[in-house]
């Protein structure tokens, strides 16, 4: 066996069946067909059993296909350490990014790293930061950056801590904020339950929802049009002109404020890539224009 039936074989486990397996890897399903066919006369065992649905991994096969993923990591792992060895910094760098991050500040912190390493690429997935935090505890990326406190026991770098805010077009008081039309927008759990934490503190009353929006961008634009009053991070709305600003304070009168995090493993740190990559962003002042 060698690295390309690994690969089918995590494929076909990750999705589900042969056609989609050969489509991710660019190969037709006979050739994958004819592989497998071959493992399974190398390994003496069935790999997979056909169904109505068409064929699917047998319990020897899902083994087979859960220590495809461990030694495909090793042999990245393998390739990494080999590049870090060479200069100058060469590799590819996987990184997860929440949803604002990759609007709002990684861009350019690329742009910058890129300047001054060349030779390096990206590997970029962006979602939601509870997402990209379980990409980071499977290992599938080297460096996360998300929003929220989540329960990280390796490595970690505070990058900026953003204030949340109430922000409206209108002149906001707070006392009648229950009766104001609120833009309501679809995002990460911590952040909707920092926000329904605070309104709980203040208000007996629900909020009058008048609209539910898919992405905080589509809440600024109608936020923009004066159809609401929205809850939302301050950086969102910062370069709206003329809006209307109070921020969050909880029942102790602190700051309600959203913190950004830099989460990476010390298996990866060893990597040159990433130490020198996770270095430069320590350099970086966050609260600052970039």
């Amino acid at each position: 066996m060698d690295q390309k039936d690994w690969e089918i074989l995590w494929m076909i486990k990750k999705e589900g069946n042969i056609s989609k397996a050969a489509k991710k890897l660019f190969m037709t399903q006979p050739a994958v067909t004819v592989r497998i066919k071959k493992m399974e006369k190398e390994l003496n065992v069935n790999i997979v059993y056909q169904m109505n649905r068409g064929a699917q991994l047998t319990p020897q096969g899902e083994y087979l296909a859960e220590q495809a993923l461990d030694y495909l990591k090793q042999i990245e792992e393998l390739k990494g350490f080999l590049s870090s060895m060479r200069e100058p910094l060469v590799g590819t760098l996987k990184i997860g990014v929440s949803n604002f991050m990759t609007r709002y500040k990684i861009p350019d912190i690329l742009q910058q790293f890129k300047e001054k390493h060349p030779l390096v690429q990206f590997n970029v997935t962006s979602g939601f930061s509870s997402e990209i935090f379980k990409m980071m505890q499977d290992q599938d990326i080297h460096i996360s950056f998300v929003r929220g406190d989540y329960a990280w026991r390796d490595h970690k770098h505070l990058l900026f801590e953003e204030p949340i805010c109430v922000a409206s077009m209108n002149k906001i008081n707070l006392e009648t904020l229950p009766d104001t039309p609120r833009i309501e927008y679809k995002t990460d759990y911590k952040l909707k339950e920092l926000i329904d934490t605070w309104w709980l503190e203040n208000y007996i009353q629900a909020p009058n929802i008048h609209m539910v929006v898919g992405q905080t961008d589509i809440c600024k634009a109608m936020l923009n049009q004066g159809l609401g009053y929205a809850i939302l991070p301050k950086l969102v709305v910062n370069d709206i002109p003329n809006v209307y600003k109070i921020n969050l304070k909880d029942k102790n009168n602190n700051p309600v404020a959203r913190s950004s995090w830099m989460l990476y493993k010390e298996q990866s740190f060893q990597l040159n890539i990433v130490r020198t990559f996770v270095d430069f962003i320590k350099t970086i002042d966050f609260q600052e224009p970039i």
